[in-house]
């Protein structure tokens, strides 16, 4: 009977335990691990690669580039498959000027991600 008792005290606290341990996991979205070119990057000439990775799969939606002279035409766009890291190439070569990319995507959680990448080419 006292190993019952004792062991009804310490129950709660376990399972608060195991839960918040757990909780991370159970929650936890895919994060942009870094982009190429870096974000608020200022490269020379124009880049041949336009990469974003992450923690964890995630099926993109959207990845565009603009610049001054507005869409760039991108070669490959994304596909319909979960990836940790996307890569393309500007179809033509970037020109001087301030560049965004935008990409949203949908994480294997079910959780909607979306972003903006910037940088600069001399």
């Amino acid at each position: 009977m006292p190993r019952l008792k004792t062991l009804l005290k310490i129950a709660p606290a376990a399972l608060a335990l195991h839960l918040l341990l757990a909780t991370p996991h159970l929650h936890a979205h895919a994060q942009p691990e870094g982009s190429l070119p870096a974000h608020g990057s200022t490269v020379s000439g124009s880049p041949n690669r336009i990469a974003v990775w992450f923690d964890h799969p995630m099926r993109l939606t959207l990845f565009e580039v603009s610049g001054p002279r507005g869409l760039v035409p991108l070669n490959p766009a994304p596909g319909r498959e979960a990836l940790t890291r996307f890569e393309t190439s500007p179809a033509t070569a970037l020109g001087p000027g301030k560049y965004t990319v935008r990409w949203r995507g949908l994480a294997s959680d079910g959780h909607v991600m979306a972003d903006e990448i910037y940088f600069t080419v001399r």
